[in-house]
C-alpha cells in the first residue's frame, strides 16, 4: 500500500549535517528516511519540514532560506527518484511517472519575524503549509507549553493581532494552517476565524495520551468536520498514557481507532515525525510502514480503511487543498 506522510524533519538533520561537517545524503543515510527506504515503503508522499528553533538561530528567516536551499538541492540530486510539488495535480503527474512526491512544509511560524512578506516569500519558494508556533511564543501565537509535569500545560494564549493577519493571506494563498504545537487557545481561535479545512500534521489523541501536544476529541471532531485531516505522531511520548518513549504499533492502532470513532474515518493520516523524534521505536525507519499495516490489520481495520489511513486521506485533503490559486506572486526557487 502507498505511503503519506504529513511531517519528518529530515532535511533539517541534513542540514545540520552539513553545518557539523559531516554531511548526510537523502539519497541514502542512517537517518529514518531516505529515498532508498521510501521505496521499500511504497511511498507516494512525504512533507518535509524545514524546521527551526528560534533559540538556536540569530535571524530566523535566513535559517529558513538555507534549510530550503538544502530541500531544493538535495530534490535536484535525486530528482530521478522523487519530485517537488506545490499542487494535488503534480502529485498525481510524478506517480504517472514513477516517481515520489516532496512538499514543502515550515515547522515554526516565528521565521517569518511577524512578516507578511516573509510568509509570501516562503509560498514563492513553495511551501505549502506552516505551523503558526514550535514551542515557544512568537509574534503570531502560543504554544502549548509545559508547566509541570506529563500532561500539565498553559493552552490560555492564542493568536496575536499579527497572528490572525497571518491565517488570512495564508487562506487567500493557498497554505495549509497547521495546528499541530499551537495552544488550545489558539486552535479555538483558528477554528472560529478560518474558511477552509486545516490540518494537525502531527498530534495524537489527547483521550489516550494527555500530552499538551495531543488533541481533544472536540478538536478531532471540528477538524473532522471542516474536512481536515490529523498525522498521526509515532513519539512514544505522545502515544503513551504515561511518560514513556517507547512507540509501539499497536499502541498506535489504539490512537487510530479512537480518533476514527471520533471524527470518521476520514479524518486520519500518518504524521510520522520521522527524525524529529527519539526512543525506543518498534518501526526504526520509514522502511518498516510494514509492521504498522500489521497492527491496524490485526486492530480490525479492513483493507480499505488502512489505504485511507495510509494515504487517500491525506490525497482527498490536498485535491481540495492544493489547487492553483491567483496570488500576483512568481513562483522561485
Amino acid at each position: 500500500m502507498k505511503i503519506a506522510d504529513l511531517h519528518c524533519d529530515t532535511i533539517s538533520e541534513i542540514w545540520q549535517s552539513r553545518r557539523a561537517g559531516s554531511p548526510q545524503q537523502l539519497c541514502r543515510n542512517d537517518l529514518h528516511i531516505d529515498i532508498q527506504k521510501m521505496r521499500k515503503s511504497d511511498y507516494l508522499l512525504q512533507n518535509f519540514a524545514m524546521y527551526i528553533d528560534l533559540e538556536k538561530t540569530s535571524d530566523p528567516f535566513a535559517a529558513v532560506s538555507e534549510l530550503i536551499d538544502v530541500f531544493y538541492d538535495e530534490m535536484e540530486k535525486n530528482k530521478n527518484e522523487i519530485g517537488i510539488v506545490t499542487s494535488y495535480h503534480e502529485i498525481l503527474a510524478n506517480e504517472k511517472q514513477g516517481k515520489m512526491s516532496a512538499l514543502m512544509t515550515i515547522e515554526e511560524g516565528g521565521c517569518c519575524k511577524g512578516e507578511i512578506a516573509n510568509l509570501e516569500t516562503l509560498y514563492q519558494r513553495g511551501a505549502r503549509m506552516m505551523t503558526l508556533t514550535w514551542n515557544y511564543p512568537n509574534e503570531l501565537a502560543s504554544p502549548n507549553l509545559p508547566t509541570g509535569g506529563f500532561g500539565t500545560f498553559d493552552s490560555t494564549n492564542g493568536l496575536t493581532r499579527k497572528g490572525f493577519a497571518f491565517i488570512e493571506r495564508m487562506e487567500e494563498l493557498g497554505m495549509i494552517i497547521d495546528v499541530s504545537h499551537l495552544s488550545d487557545a489558539g486552535f479555538w481561535d483558528i477554528a472560529k476565524h478560518t474558511r477552509k479545512p486545516f490540518a494537525a500534521s502531527h498530534s495524537n489523541a489527547r483521550a489516550l495520551s494527555p500530552h499538551a501536544r495531543n488533541l481533544t476529541d472536540d478538536m478531532i471532531r471540528v477538524i473532522a468536520d471542516r474536512g481536515g485531516v490529523i498525522g498521526l505522531n509515532f513519539y512514544g511520548r505522545f502515544l503513551n498514557a504515561v511518560e514513556d518513549s517507547h512507540s509501539g504499533t499497536a499502541r498506535m492502532a489504539e490512537h487510530v481507532r479512537h480518533i476514527v470513532n471520533v471524527g470518521g474515518i476520514e479524518c486520519i493520516g500518518l504524521g510520522s515525525d520521522f527524525d524529529g523524534i527519539t526512543g525506543e521505536l518498534e518501526m526504526e525507519d520509514c522502511s518498516q510502514l510494514g509492521k504498522l499495516i500489521t497492527a491496524l490489520e490485526h486492530a480490525h481495520f479492513t483493507g480499505s480503511e488502512i489505504e485511507h489511513i495510509l494515504y487517500k486521506n491525506v490525497m482527498r485533503f490536498y485535491r481540495e487543498m492544493l489547487v492553483t490559486v491567483q496570488t500576483g506572486l512568481s513562483i522561485y526557487c
